[in-house]
């Protein structure tokens, strides 16, 4: 792919984006929730296509690849619109008495996501659907050893009615992946092996484009002598040999509690022994081939070459092809330093607790970890010092299945986490908003610098935090008060002057008796409460008039105003049976009628330090 493919890609993202993010949460999703159902109905033939293009048995392409997806899409849909919403934030009174603050997530542009080999169906629908529900346009980079599906999502995208040019779907080579990051996405997200996930971050970095790196692992099982050891077995067997060890979170290896180390390498070894193995895709463990084989062997190698001894297989030639089960293997051996994606688990003792965690936390690597044990407390206990970015008691790998919980890695594994709602969080920036009081002409903090202002401000950086303890709290409790009462001796009086608001009524057509307006400052009272209004009052109507103006002065701020005709002349505004008035009335901004009064929200405005003139058309009843 050449710069200006690349380029001619983004520039297309680019003009789909703004208004995908138009949309709104919940109508992104609801379009989303169509690419759902499309998958869903196709469950099977999807699965059996990635289960054919990466040699893996059936039932993992459906549970691994169709099913994962499809939850994750699930929960996105039911709860993107409500993590994505606008939130108040608290303040220091201190600093910002009579302001207001607000978040908004906002999606940042384009999200160029590349997809792996391992469960390429899964881990590129996943990031892609949690970036387009944050609002961003996606360009997808399958692996370029999975066509098939890459073509498939580009199928199933297409069929689901998604805007053209929202999702563009690639299966290029390492050349064309680089051309695409330097072509400046607004964000970068990559699944994959811990070297090119270093390549990724540092082609990123020269642009100052952000990253999430979901990378390899190292997972260590911490099984204790207490544990259920059938199901530390079986969970083991599944864990480090599922799609034939190509698993992230794959267990690599195995710490055994010294009283049940030999009874748990001799059980092991039996149930590999069980293990359906074949090409055929209802088999337990499909072989390796190529590259992966290749690399695989070489690392089985160079440990029994240091003194490693091999339990499984018998012939360390069909490394690869077949479970690798290690023992005595040296912590220098390239098979515990490097990362390994394939059917291997080396296997050691440990003494006690301590020896365990720090057995498991010496490599550099930390996505994930299970601990076998009954104490619930120590497993908790070890849980939460693992060097990990989660951890399973007594069950492993299905942890990354959960919609709702955060995944991902720390150290060689990558950083950045996605799944639940810091998946979407992920994928926005954060804008932050501030509405002050304008009520003043100026903030303490405003020129001109005074040496009073110093002085006061000084005593009160000490009052607040020079003290700890009970004064310290009695501080945080009284300061605030303090504070409204001090600073504003700090600046000079002053006068808030007036500004005028012209009120503009364009009147019904037989309209007469009077028009009465009220102008409220909050929503305390509007629209209609007089005792609640700033101000309020009448004026003739006369004969034949389509149109009046009311001018008043008022500080600046936020107001909004109602207006109606007083037909019978009784200063109040007449209603039928419902409450529907009966007399034709009007608010500012003209909000459209429905049921019920409207709200201040809707028709409020901010009138500053110069002239404002609004208009209002009286209907009848609102």
């Amino acid at each position: 792919m050449r710069s200006l493919d690349a380029d001619r890609i983004l520039a297309r993202a680019r003009e789909a984006q703004p208004v995908w993010a138009s949309l709104g949460a919940s109508q992104r999703c609801a379009i989303l929730g169509r690419l759902r159902r499309t998958i869903a109905r196709e469950c099977e033939p999807i699965a059996e296509l990635t289960a054919r293009e990466t040699a893996k048995p059936l039932l993992d392409a459906l549970s691994g690849d169709v099913l994962v997806t499809l939850e994750t899409m699930r929960y996105y849909e039911a709860h993107a619109a409500r993590i994505l919403r606008p939130r108040k934030i608290g303040k220091p009174a201190f600093l910002f008495r009579g302001a207001r603050f607000e978040s908004h997530l906002e999606p940042h542009g384009v999200a160029l996501i590349f997809g792996p080999s391992n469960y390429p169906f899964q881990l590129a629908i996943v990031p892609a659907v949690t970036a387009l529900a944050a609002g961003n346009a996606v360009v997808l980079k399958c692996s370029e050893r999975t066509p098939g599906t890459a073509a498939l999502i580009a199928r199933l995208c297409s069929r689901a009615g998604l805007p053209a040019g929202l999702v563009q779907v690639l299966h290029c080579g390492p050349e064309e992946s680089a051309a695409l990051i330097d072509s400046r996405p607004d964000i970068i997200f990559f699944t994959g092996s811990s070297h090119h996930g270093q390549l990724v971050a540092e082609r990123a970095a020269r642009r100052l484009i952000p990253t999430i790196l979901e990378l390899g692992g190292k997972d260590a099982a911490l099984v204790f002598a207490d544990c259920h050891l059938e199901r530390a077995i079986e969970g083991i067997t599944y864990g480090a040999f599922v799609n034939a060890g190509q698993v992230c979170v794959g267990v690599k290896r195995a710490y055994v509690e010294a009283p049940i180390y030999d009874e748990f390498v001799a059980r092991l070894k039996v149930r590999l022994a069980n293990l359906r193995i074949g090409s055929d895709l209802d088999a337990d463990v499909c072989p390796l081939s190529g590259e992966a084989a290749s690399a695989l062997r070489t690392q089985v190698e160079d440990a029994l070459a240091q003194g490693a001894t091999l339990h499984c297989p018998q012939d360390p030639g069909v490394t690869g092809r077949e479970p690798v089960l290690l023992t005595s293997v040296p912590a220098a051996a390239r098979i515990l330093t490097e990362e390994s994606f394939g059917p291997v688990l080396c296997v050691a003792p440990f003494g006690d607790e301590r020896q365990a965690l720090a057995m498991a936390n010496e490599s550099p690597f930390a996505l994930s970890g299970s601990v076998w044990t009954r104490d619930r407390a120590r497993a908790h206990r070890i849980a939460l010092q693992l060097s990990a970015g989660s951890c399973a008691i007594n069950d492993v790998i299905r942890v990354i299945a959960n919609p709702r919980a955060p995944f991902g890695g720390n150290r060689l594994s990558g950083y950045g986490r996605y799944h639940g709602p810091e998946g979407l969080h992920a994928f926005s920036r954060v804008r932050t908003v501030m509405t002050a009081n304008d009520r003043g002409r100026r903030e303490i903090n405003w020129f001109p610098f005074e040496v009073s202002t110093r002085r006061r401000l000084a005593s009160l950086i000490r009052f607040r935090h020079g003290v700890s303890g009970l004064i310290d709290r009695i501080t945080r409790t009284f300061l605030p008060l303090l504070v409204c009462a001090v600073l504003p001796l700090a600046l000079p009086a002053q006068s808030t002057p007036g500004a005028r608001l012209s009120i503009q009524v364009q009147l019904s057509r037989d309209a007469h008796g009077e028009l009465a307006y009220l102008v409220f400052p909050s929503r305390s009272g509007f629209p209609g409460d007089s005792k609640k209004a700033i101000r309020h009052g009448f004026v003739a109507i006369p004969t034949g008039q389509q149109s009046m103006q009311v001018d008043l002065d008022l500080p600046p701020g936020v107001y909004a105003v109602s207006v109606y005709e007083d037909l019978n002349e009784n200063h109040k505004l007449d209603k039928g049976f419902l409450g529907i008035p009966s007399e034709p009335v009007g608010v500012s901004n003209n909000p459209p009628t429905r049921m019920g009064p409207p709200r201040f929200e809707e028709s409020s405005f901010r009138l500053g330090a110069g002239p404002l003139t609004i208009q209002i058309k009286v209907v009848s009843g609102l």
